[in-house]
């Protein structure tokens, strides 16, 4: 149930269901909550936060990432691709925390 550094790896374990997830990765990428993405990703795992941030705001996958890192255009992220999803979760909870009032860290800290 748990992977990095004791995060959950599915959305139940933060109290969000997929469903919900969706609907804040929609509303991200229609450009609300830029500001508090970058928060909640600084938080979250603040040596990827750029990345996480681009693939909430922008839709841009892991996988999509990693071909301009072989191409030379970007900078390699120092992280795996299970990784980074389980820090795009748990970005994902502290949005959704902040976005409901919850007391910060409710979902478990770095």
């Amino acid at each position: 149930m748990y992977g990095v550094q004791g995060m959950m790896r599915d959305y139940a374990g933060y109290g969000m269901t997929a469903d919900k997830a969706k609907e804040l990765l929609a509303e991200c990428m229609a450009g609300k909550h830029a500001e508090l993405v970058r928060l909640a990703a600084q938080k979250a795992a603040p040596g990827i936060a750029e990345w996480i941030v681009s693939s909430i705001m922008e839709g841009k996958s892991f996988d999509r990432m990693a071909v301009k890192w072989e191409l030379g255009e970007a900078e390699m992220m120092p992280c795996c691709r299970n990784s980074f999803y389980a820090y795009r979760k748990f970005t994902l909870a502290i949005l959704d925390d902040m976005l409901s009032g919850k007391e910060e860290g409710e979902h478990g800290q770095l």
